[in-house]
């Protein structure tokens, strides 16, 4: 498997972990097992602040996991990849676990930051595309 897939893989792991922090953030207040276990028809109360932020990061990964596969995918499958998609690959992802840590912690200017780190390593694959199509 190329360096590229195991980004994909590593991101998408990614993904799954990070349903673990709310699931004990929630499990830490009274009643937790049970609103977890039940409809969820209303909210938890008493979640520390920073559960729901696990909650947020969870749920900004998951909106961007199909975009980054989107492409990595296209640039693999096309043969587009280099060592230049490779650097992005690893830049992604590490931004992507550092962005986890850094919205659970709350930091908000250094969170902006990390995850715009991470966009501009996915252009790097998108531009590496194009290049191979039209430049190359």
């Amino acid at each position: 498997m190329t360096l590229d897939l195991w980004i994909l893989v590593s991101l998408a792991v990614l993904t799954e972990l990070l349903t673990l922090p709310p699931l004990y953030a929630r499990t830490s207040v009274p009643g937790g097992w049970n609103w977890i276990f039940h409809n969820r028809d209303t909210e938890l109360q008493g979640v520390a602040p920073w559960g729901h932020r696990a909650v947020r990061a969870h749920g900004n990964l998951v909106a961007n996991l199909a975009i980054y596969a989107a492409v990595i995918l296209v640039a693999h499958f096309t043969g587009a990849t280099n060592g230049i998609t490779h650097i992005a690959g690893v830049v992604l992802l590490a931004s992507r676990l550092v962005y986890t840590v850094v919205y659970i912690a709350g930091i908000p200017y250094l969170r902006t930051a990390v995850f715009a780190i991470g966009q501009l390593a996915m252009l790097v694959y998108v531009w590496q595309i194009i290049e191979h199509f039209y430049v190359g």
